[in-house]
């Protein structure tokens, strides 16, 4: 981002104006990487457990006859996750989504333990059907397969409760299949892939459907092309093969009557998927075991009818019994191997030791996947926008990169129907993700236009456009965040903004206890502030650094940052990264704040 320039206008709030004055400003808050764990592999990771490692580690136990080492501290972990509105958040604070939904009442089944609250449950999932048939993550966004197949498991497996207009929803279905057989991710999209189709096939068994609403021989041959000469299967053609892909296909093709063509072949990439650990690894080659490749070996033998053999279940099981944390849920690797792409981000952009800078950046180059372009949160598993945002700005301030030249065509690959950008390749379009999409782009060289369909970008924005701002999805409520986020992506693509309205725009949301709130006369808090001074900056415009360091003193808890003042406690790693960030910046240091979303 560009370096602020002043207005040259006297300020009309604390919050904004000629306030680059810095004889009040805030020194640097030292911040000790609080709530940042170094890992064996050169990276670093966040201490808290993951859901989708612990929905796969519990499921795949199952699968084995095992339970988890301490399965009620697993379901301690998963009942901690349940928002009032009675869904389920990938972490405490976040919203519900079906997805978190899905793995968190599934596990809970696993263990045998009740899901609470199955009436708000319901309630709650009702309101995320679309009017096209489908279902979408969360209220207010649109529908999409991976959201319309938890959602159709959830009712049910969870609920047992049919399926609602199960007529609308065979429609809806129908609209994914593609010239070729294959499936998209939701219709009128022409990107089609093997998730798609296990996706679409599971949700209306799941629905209880009984004609397919698609033509069923042509997505059977889709798929079992997917199968190589190796016997693997990958998602896409010219794709490495990958157990998951293995996993998603031959479950799609058990529910549409088929298998593979050549079972034999399979069940030999399978096996030569073992390491000597007892584990399984996702890629050929790839030589390190994690609960997702246990999961998806373990689980595509079940679907061709060929269960692990039981000399080699008790050590599988070890294997993933040894991902759990105590006390808790589990992480994808033993722990101190375990390492995420946005903690090692954020100890490279908070200040990380000068011994362990090549190594955490060697750690995020490593963590492109080889099949996409992006970065995954945790190796193993698929590639996240965010993260590689983040991925992408932490190796940038150290003067290194991505492999940009990947990055562009999986940029591209990230829009949706609607114009928007969801958090991974076919999930539902939220703010977030699309100004990620966006500035991810920029700070690797490439042109957002180039990339992205400009006017799709800016028909999202309108449709998340609010009386007073933007929200974060259609119909959610305004908030400062995705107002800030909508100017900047505007701005990106080349929108003519205003500074001035810009900054009278956000003035509402500043606050007299120092920095910006989520919504107007809130408690301020970190993540606000942040994009609020980001955004001034891309702008060109002043802001003053009195008023910010004074939240951020505040939020200085313990050698970290809060995410609130009413907070007690820091607020971990990404907290720091972003406090640390701003207080250099309060202290006068020129250098653009990287933009960083969550």
């Amino acid at each position: 981002m560009s370096a602020t320039v002043s207005d040259g206008r006297a300020p009309r709030s604390a919050a904004m104006g000629s306030a680059g004055s810095r004889s009040f400003v805030t020194a640097p808050v030292e911040v000790n990487q609080v709530g940042a764990l170094p890992t064996a592999d050169g990276g670093a990771r966040q201490p808290e457990a993951d859901l989708w490692c612990s929905y796969a580690a519990t499921r795949t136990l199952r699968w084995l006859g095992a339970r988890p080492a301490d399965g009620a501290a697993v379901a301690d972990y998963l009942r901690s996750r349940q928002n009032a509105d009675g869904g389920f958040a990938w972490q405490r604070g976040l919203p519900s989504d079906v997805w978190a939904s899905y793995y968190c009442a599934q596990s809970l089944h696993d263990l045998g333990d009740p899901v609470p609250a199955l009436h708000r449950l319901a309630d709650w999932l009702a309101a995320t059907r679309t009017a096209d048939g489908g279902f979408a993550m969360t209220p207010g966004q649109s529908a999409d397969v991976w959201a319309t197949y938890y959602a159709c498991r959830l009712y049910a497996e969870v609920l047992g409760r049919p399926v609602p207009d199960r007529a609308a929803l065979a429609r809806w279905l129908a609209g994914l299949q593609v010239r070729g057989g294959g499936l998209g991710w939701s219709p009128g999209s022409r990107q089609v892939d093997v998730r798609a189709g296990y996706y679409g096939a599971l949700a209306w068994r799941a629905a209880g459907g009984d004609s397919a609403p698609w033509d069923t021989g042509g997505l059977v041959r889709w798929l079992q092309d997917r199968q190589g000469s190796d016997g693997g299967f990958a998602f896409v053609p010219g794709t490495p093969a990958c157990a998951w892909a293995a996993f998603r296909a031959t479950h799609a093709l058990r529910a549409l009557g088929a298998g593979p063509r050549d079972l034999d072949g399979l069940l030999a990439w399978l096996d030569a998927r073992r390491l000597p650990s007892g584990g399984y690894e996702r890629w050929s080659d790839y030589g390190v075991a994690d609960v997702w490749a246990c999961f998806s070996v373990v689980g595509a033998r079940l679907a061709v009818d060929r269960p692990l053999p039981p000399a080699d279940v008790a050590t599988t099981v070890d294997v993933v019994r040894g991902c759990q944390l105590p006390g808790t849920g589990y992480t994808y690797r033993p722990a101190d191997t375990a390492g995420d792409s946005l903690a090692t981000a954020a100890v490279l952009l908070g200040g990380a030791e000068p011994e362990r800078i090549a190594g955490l950046q060697g750690w995020l180059r490593a963590a492109q996947t080889p099949y996409e372009g992006g970065v995954m949160y945790m190796p193993g598993r698929g590639a996240e926008v965010r993260c590689t945002l983040w991925a992408a700005a932490a190796l940038n301030r150290f003067g290194s990169g991505l492999d940009s030249v990947r990055l562009g065509p999986w940029i591209r690959g990230l829009q949706n129907v609607d114009g928007g950008v969801g958090y991974w390749v076919g999930r539902g379009s939220d703010l977030v993700s699309t100004t990620a999409a966006v500035e991810l782009a920029e700070i690797t060289g490439w042109s957002p236009a180039e990339v992205l369909d400009r006017d799709g970008v800016l028909r999202f924005l309108d449709r998340c456009r609010t009386r007073d701002g933007h929200a974060p999805v259609h119909g959610a409520e305004t908030t400062l965040a995705a107002t800030a986020q909508a100017v900047r992506v505007g701005h990106a693509l080349g929108v003519p903004t205003d500074p001035e309205r810009v900054t009278e725009l956000l003035r509402p949301w500043a606050s007299a206890l120092g920095g910006f709130a989520a919504t107007p006369r809130a408690v301020p808090d970190l993540l606000s502030t942040y994009q609020a001074v980001l955004t001034l900056e891309r702008l060109g415009r002043t802001w003053d650094r009195r008023h910010v360091g004074r939240l951020l003193r505040r939020l200085a808890v313990d050698g970290g940052y809060a995410w609130s003042p009413l907070s007690h406690r820091p607020g971990g790693v990404l907290a720091g990264s972003l406090g640390r960030l701003l207080a250099t910046a309060a202290a006068g240091d020129a250098a653009p704040l990287p933009p960083l979303s969550l």
